[in-house]
């Protein structure tokens, strides 16, 4: 019988790290549109001011 420990901890670990990088993204990309969505609002007021 082959004991594959080293590959079951080494998938583990992997998958560990792709969840975390997958989190990562995910935030970058709600705090990205979060900011964005933020700077258009400003520049959008900033505008109607000048009118």
């Amino acid at each position: 019988m082959i004991t594959g420990s080293g590959f079951f901890s080494s998938l583990i670990a992997n998958g560990v790290k792709a969840v975390i990088f997958a989190v990562l993204a995910y935030a970058g990309i709600i705090l990205g549109k979060k900011f964005r969505d933020s700077r258009d609002a400003k520049k959008a007021s900033s505008s109607q001011e000048g009118k």
